[in-house]
Formats: C-alpha cells, sequence, structure tokens
C-alpha cells in the first residue's frame, strides 16, 4: 500500500545532497562485498519514508553491503574521516550530511551498522 506523506519544509537542494551521499556510500558497500561474497550474495540498496506518531518525517537508507564496526561507527560524522581507500573519499561527505540535517533542518542523522551484514541511516525531520 502506497501512502503520501505531507508536505516538509526542507532546502530541496541541500536534503538531495544527502541523499544522493548516502546512496553512494551504499551502492559502494554492496559493490565491495559483492566483489568477495559468494555467488548467492543478492545486493540491495532500499530507501523508504514514513511519517511518526510524533508527526516527524523519517527517511531510511538501508543496504545490506560491508556494513561497519562499531568502533567506525563512532567516528563516521567526524570531518575527515573516511572508511573508503585513499583517494576514494574525501572524508566530507557524512559530515556534511550530519550539518545538512542536524544544523540546517533541525533533525537527527544516526547510523546503525553491523559488520559484514549493512547499514541503516536514519534521518528524522521535525514536521
Amino acid at each position: 500500500m502506497t501512502r503520501s506523506l505531507e508536505l516538509v519544509s526542507v532546502v530541496p537542494q541541500d536534503l538531495g545532497r544527502v541523499l544522493l551521499n548516502l546512496c553512494s556510500n551504499a551502492l559502494y558497500a554492496v559493490r565491495q562485498r559483492q566483489q568477495h561474497a559468494e555467488a548467492c550474495y543478492a545486493p540491495a540498496v532500499t530507501l523508504s519514508t514514513r511519517r511518526t506518531a510524533e508527526r516527524a518525517i523519517e527517511i531510511r537508507v538501508r543496504d545490506n553491503g560491508t556494513g561497519m564496526s562499531e568502533h567506525v561507527q563512532e567516528k563516521i560524522f567526524q570531518p575527515f574521516f573516511s572508511t573508503k581507500p585513499s583517494g576514494e573519499g574525501t572524508g566530507l561527505g557524512l559530515s556534511l550530511s550530519h550539518d545538512i540535517v542536524t544544523k540546517g533542518h533541525g533533525g537527527t542523522l544516526t547510523v546503525h551498522s553491523r559488520e559484514g551484514e549493512g547499514t541503516e541511516f536514519l534521518i528524522t525531520l521535525p514536521a
């Protein structure tokens, strides 16, 4: 069943950059896992939205890629921290994404990940 969410006031270009960054990272993670996985691995990246009981908007970007350790998750939103090899990432994407969501939109950006299983980023925006 498909339902529409009410409109939420955001800066579309900024939120678009955040979603592009999260999806790009998710695609990178599933590609990395695919290169080293067994033949039955089926890469998956999903994006979903919902309105919470508190009327906030949640946007989830989930993948079944390589995942991250707890140590990496603790640093993931720090400027210049990158999980990618040198030359493949700037280390600014998730830091800037976090600032756009939290400072620019008054929301939250959190991560939950299990190494070898995948990652989920959750954006929560006030309505």
